[in-house]
């Protein structure tokens, strides 16, 4: 059963209002932390085994391949194309 987030939610106040207020204090530390690194750095996706992808992490790789294609690191449509039949020939 998929529990939805209203519900979670829900537990979560009720759980609060048990607790003392040390751990109060701790669960507000947390929640600002998180919230404030997801104001810097927010996640912009995931990676299929769910690993969050954050922005500067997305900057880093895109100007990495940029930096890759103005050094002549690419190959062209045609030289792409020559490859894909090989790979079709070796599955045979």
């Amino acid at each position: 059963m998929t529990t939805s987030i209203e519900q979670i939610r829900q537990e979560i106040d009720k759980y609060l209002d048990q607790v003392d207020e040390g751990f109060l204090k701790v669960v507000h530390a947390m929640l600002t932390t998180y919230t404030n690194e997801q104001e810097e750095d927010p996640i912009i996706g995931y990676d299929v085994d769910g690993t969050p992808m954050y922005a500067s992490q997305a900057k880093e790789e895109f100007q990495r391949r940029i930096a890759a294609v103005e050094r002549g690191e690419y190959i062209t449509i045609e030289e792409l194309r020559k490859e894909s039949e090989t790979w079709l020939k070796n599955t045979k």
